[in-house]
């Protein structure tokens, strides 16, 4: 979607077109002359209601004006590692040519990657702008991950494996984030060490290294986060177990990856309780299915 004259608020990549709201790319739109033709309930609702109690574009008001053509590459998601790879990277690669605008709180070695990627962009501060033509571009298709995935892959895959002085089955530990961390991670650590998952912290890694090491894992146990998103570079016909808090966590999206990639993706979910806990029998009961020699 092209638009003439937008008002862009690149906090949040919240778009404004005269009397009308284009949020989270074009995914949410919301007519400001008339109210009662937007919904009153759903996730558009919820997000605007939200959204517009705080600063919109004004049309009236003195901004800075971005002359030329400029492609939207600011979203509220875009610091999570699994819409990086699955939206903004697969948006750009497909969009090569354009001159992306980008948000200031853009991860520095999520900025980095992209210069490596040689596309052209302005990383915008947290203001309103004018720009006089501006793309929305639409959610990446699967074709159009499958080709990124392709790309990166070719090109940051070089004969040195990152994974080399590592084991193949690995655990991802989410211990130095506070949502989603496995509450009993160390009862659960010597069971992993039996059959023979080592542990990694991924906080720190560039997209590179990620790329690298995750192309030689062949079993990844991980809670429910964004590390699962790794699943984008193992090889066809390798195992993915996904610890869910929750049996729809996550709107299956990790799930689609590894259907996508014809990975073989298996879910457990602990039991229900007031904190996020996998019960070790469980764990060893599956990882014995897995690797039945052990």
């Amino acid at each position: 979607m092209q638009i003439q004259q937008a008002f862009l608020d690149a906090q949040d990549g919240l778009v404004r077109s005269i009397d009308w709201l284009y949020f989270h790319g074009n995914h949410f739109r919301w007519n400001l002359l008339d109210p009662q033709s937007n919904p009153t309930n759903g996730e558009n609702f919820n997000r605007f209601n939200q959204r517009l109690s705080g600063k919109i574009p004004n049309l009236s008001a003195k901004t800075q004006r971005l002359s030329g053509c400029f492609h939207l590459g600011i979203h509220p998601h875009f610091h999570s590692y699994y819409h990086l790879c699955t939206e903004l990277i697969p948006q750009v690669l497909t969009q090569r040519e354009s001159h992306w605008l980008l948000p200031w709180w853009l991860p520095v070695n999520y900025i980095t990657f992209l210069q490596q990627l040689r596309i052209r962009f302005t990383v915008l501060p947290p203001r309103t702008f004018q720009c006089e033509s501006l793309t929305i571009p639409e959610k990446p298709s699967h074709q159009d991950i499958t080709n990124s995935v392709e790309y990166l892959r070719q090109n940051y895959l070089g004969s040195s494996n990152a994974c080399t002085g590592f084991n193949s089955r690995i655990y991802i530990s989410r211990r130095r984030v506070k949502r989603r961390h496995l509450q009993n991670e160390q009862e659960l650590l010597p069971i992993l060490d039996r059959y023979g998952y080592g542990i990694v912290e991924l906080e720190d890694w560039s997209l590179e290294k990620q790329i690298q090491f995750f192309s030689g894992v062949t079993h990844m146990v991980a809670p429910h986060g964004a590390g699962l998103t790794n699943a984008l570079w193992m090889p066809v016909g390798t195992k993915v177990l996904e610890i869910r808090p929750s049996y729809a966590s996550g709107d299956f999206c990790f799930s689609e990856i590894c259907e996508l990639f014809c990975l073989e993706h298996e879910v457990l979910v602990p039991t229900r309780g007031p904190t996020f806990q996998l019960e070790p029998a469980l764990l060893t009961e599956f990882l014995q299915r897995w690797h039945p020699k052990v």
